[in-house]
């Protein structure tokens, strides 16, 4: 444990069973390596206090007599605001020999859900600000991550085993939402960096295969995030200024010890670095974002919990052409891009505790995105010519609740519905690109997913998870029944084993159901079209040198169906697999597959003794068919990508810390499908070789970043300076996902990704 000398600061928190939420009473709580020993107990509603508790990075551990111990991310203390931990403890189940039980080493990044075993981590808010060049982002902290391959400077695309964003969920305090990221991408995930502000965050997961059964509605991956609450205690403040722009936040009881708020406002510009000569999109782009989130959580009835959430985000991006046009302007330089997204979400959720045993959980969330895309040309007079015009607005009514019950000390169930209400109007004509098909449409559909599942640990060493997801979307009658099931075997203290094979469907990005024809215009050409569907496999093998020292191996086969490809000859190796963003304009049919699979490896230290290191790398193939059922290699076949993120902390007198950090990411590089040569073709339909799909790689994706960080505490207050260094040689990466055909010049127009990029940031507590 690393503190620092002199000032103190408390801890709170609660002790609560994780099965059924009741409050555990007399659980001990210590302060890791501390001398004296710094401890208490947990009264009778599971609470506890640590007073006098020296400031720095520490650990908590928590034990129950029945149940696993606990033991904490590293927390930071400082002497602005104490900090709180709510932990929710597992019960052991059967004891060998009396009360022996096995003791396995825990790794303090496993799954908040007990029942992911294989391919997903937790992640804290101290992990999000220590990774370099992160920005405070869990979307770009996750490009470190094994399975996750790096290839955007400015946004944060989260591409897992080879698959398309589409596939990816994401789910906040329960609830399913559109994708919540600044200059979001249309119909898919990504985006330049999400709505969630550092301030506002509490520990999550993040799934990248073979999720348990109460995920649903997604292929790839699931982002699982979670808002802390604010501390019941005691009010305190942050304040965040640099280079990206500003950030409030403030926190404190409504009613002390029984309800808090938590409220958190951004505002950021990039004209600030666009004046040092850095763009972190292109010099000329202007780029603004804001967002704001709250949280109020009341817990004054022991029974009853129940919190108030939301977050919204709005960003603009416009693209303007060169300051002089004339006759030998190219068409790229004529364009300008007019780009607005902008999402909410606002929910309400309810714990009941039932009994000792069960509890029902419910929530109720209206949410929606609005974004508008944009693009012209420009005369010589500079009057705008319409390339295209394209406006999405989607909103959902979610209602979902979920019952649990302890059955016994080895066996607990899982149940519950998603039932949402999904509103869409959708305007995309591209008859000035002369098409022969559009989108518009303005109505609702219903969509429902229950499941099941249980959780059964017939002895110590073995755990086993088996369930089932339904969905059934009420616009084309689809339906699907996916089976669930997984388990954990403990060799011994150093070596555990995990398997999982789980079915996974997703309804398509909602604007690919309504294409319509013109001479048709009663007719809807991808109606018909079934869920996308994959069968995945992965076995997992976990091997720890030391308590700290830990090897992730996972190895994964994942057979996808089911899935929309071209209809007509000139399109025939279109697949949606290979999808950046936006709806399709082509006649499709549900005739498809795909294929990935791969290993991924980590070695991974925890931050202990104060540094840290991971070290992941990815081998993998990624294939899809056309409809003859000819395999080609998918859009993000890169076959290989690997990270590194490390760091050390120093501590000095007077409660004054220096960090350092270190991150490189690698991509092989993206595919591409070459041009015909000789050929000629509009912008919007450059004169691909579709008999070569995705044969030609742009460079490999390479970039180093650095953080320097200082925080010193202070009486009430505390700070730290930060900067952040993206891409420290300057290396100009190609990036194949924002390329322009020039057909004014008949060749690809290669935009380069940003180039050094230092963000310089400072935050007050207080």
């Amino acid at each position: 444990m690393n503190q620092l000398c002199g000032q103190t600061q408390s801890i709170t928190g609660t002790i609560i069973d994780k099965d059924n939420k009741q409050p555990l009473i007399g659980a001990t709580v210590f302060v890791l390596n501390s001398d004296p020993m710094i401890g208490t107990t947990s009264d009778f509603d599971g609470t506890f206090l640590l007073e006098n508790v020296p400031l720095g990075r520490l650990q908590i551990e928590v034990s129950y007599l029945g149940y696993e111990s606990y033991l904490s991310e590293p927390l930071i203390l400082n002497s602005a605001k104490s900090a709180q931990l709510n932990v929710e403890l597992l019960e052991s189940g059967v004891t060998l020999e009396g009360d022996i039980t096995v003791t396995a080493f825990k790794h303090s990044n496993e799954a908040l859900n007990e029942l992911a075993v294989v391919s997903t981590r937790s992640f804290s808010v101290e992990e999000t600000q220590r990774y370099a060049a992160s920005a405070n982002d869990p979307g770009r902290m996750a490009m470190g991550f094994p399975g996750v391959q790096p290839s955007r400077d400015s946004r944060s695309d989260i591409v897992v085993r080879g698959n398309s964003g589409i596939g990816l969920l994401w789910r906040l305090e329960g609830i399913d939402i559109p994708n919540p990221n600044h200059f979001a991408r249309r119909g898919s995930s990504g985006g330049g960096i999400t709505v969630f502000s550092v301030s506002m965050l509490g520990n999550s997961d993040f799934s990248s295969g073979a999720f348990p059964a109460e995920y649903g509605n997604a292929f790839s991956g699931v982002f699982d995030v979670r808002l802390r609450n604010g501390n019941k205690k005691e009010r305190s403040h942050s304040f965040r200024a640099g280079m990206l722009g500003l950030d409030l936040a403030t926190e404190g009881p409504i009613k002390e010890g029984k309800s808090s708020y938590l409220i958190n406002y951004r505002y950021s510009t990039l004209g600030l670095l666009n004046q040092l000569g850095i763009y972190l999109v292109n010099p000329r782009a202007d780029n603004v974002f804001q967002d704001l989130s709250f949280k109020l959580n009341f817990t004054g009835n022991p029974k009853h919990t129940l919190s108030i959430w939301g977050v919204g985000g709005l960003s603009d991006e416009f693209e303007r052409a060169v300051d002089t046009l004339d006759l030998n302007s190219t068409y790229s330089e004529k364009l300008t891009r007019d780009f607005k997204s902008n999402m909410g979400a606002l929910g309400l959720t309810h714990t009941y505790l039932i009994d000792d045993k069960s509890y029902l959980k419910s929530a109720l969330a209206i949410s929606g995105q609005d974004i508008l895309f944009n693009n012209d040309t420009l005369n010589l007079n500079r009057d705008p010519l319409p390339v295209n015009r394209e406006r999405y607005k989607t909103n959902r009514t979610t209602l979902t609740s979920t019952y649990n019950r302890k059955l016994s000390s080895t066996l607990n169930f899982k149940g519950g519905i998603f039932a949402h209400r999904i509103g869409y109007n959708l305007d995309r004509d591209d008859a000035i690109r002369f098409r022969d098909t559009y989108i518009l449409e303005n109505d609702f559909t219903f969509l429902t997913q229950p499941y099941i599942q249980f959780r059964w640990r017939p002895t110590e060493k073995l755990n086993i998870n088996f369930g089932a997801h339904g969905m059934f979307l009420s616009l084309n009658n689809s339906k699907s029944i996916d089976p669930r099931v997984s388990m954990r075997y403990q060799f011994s203290e150093r070596t555990q084993l995990s398997a999982a094979y789980g079915l996974h469907s997703r309804m398509l990005p909602i604007g690919n159901y309504f294409l319509k024809d013109r001479s048709q215009t009663d007719n809807y050409l991808n109606l018909d079209l079934d869920f996308i569907k994959a069968h995945h496999f992965v076995v997992a093998l976990d091997q720890f040198f030391t308590k700290n020292l830990k090897l992730h191996s996972e190895i994964y086969f994942q057979y996808l169906f089911d899935v929309p490809v071209g209809v007509l000859d000139s399109d025939r190796n279109y697949s949606l697999l290979n999808i950046i963003d936006g709806y399709t304009m082509l006649d499709l049919t549900s005739d498809g597959t795909g294929t990935n699979y791969g290993l991924d490896l980590s070695l991974e230290r925890l931050f202990r003794e104060g540094s840290f290191m991971i070290l992941s790398g990815s081998i993998f193939n990624s294939q899809f068919t056309n409809r003859d059922k000819i395999s080609y290699s998918g859009r993000y076949n890169s076959n290989f990508s690997a990270s590194f993120m490390g760091g050390k902390e120093w501590d000095f007198e007077k409660s004054n810390t220096l960090q350092a950090s270190f991150k490189i990411l690698y991509n092989a590089g993206a595919r591409i499908t070459p041009l015909l040569d000789g050929q000629f073709g509009d912008a919007a339909n450059p004169p691909y070789d579709e008999t070569r799909p995705f044969e030609d790689r742009v460079k490999p994706y390479f970039r180093p970043d650095i953080r320097m960080a200082y925080r010193k505490n202070r009486e009430k207050t505390a700070w730290t300076l930060s900067l952040d260094v993206q891409n420290i040689i300057s290396r100009k990466n190609q990036d194949a996902l924002d390329r322009i055909y020039d057909q004014d010049t008949g060749i690809w127009i290669d935009r380069v990704q940003s180039g050094l990029t230092p963000v310089l940031s400072y935050q007050l507590d207080f």
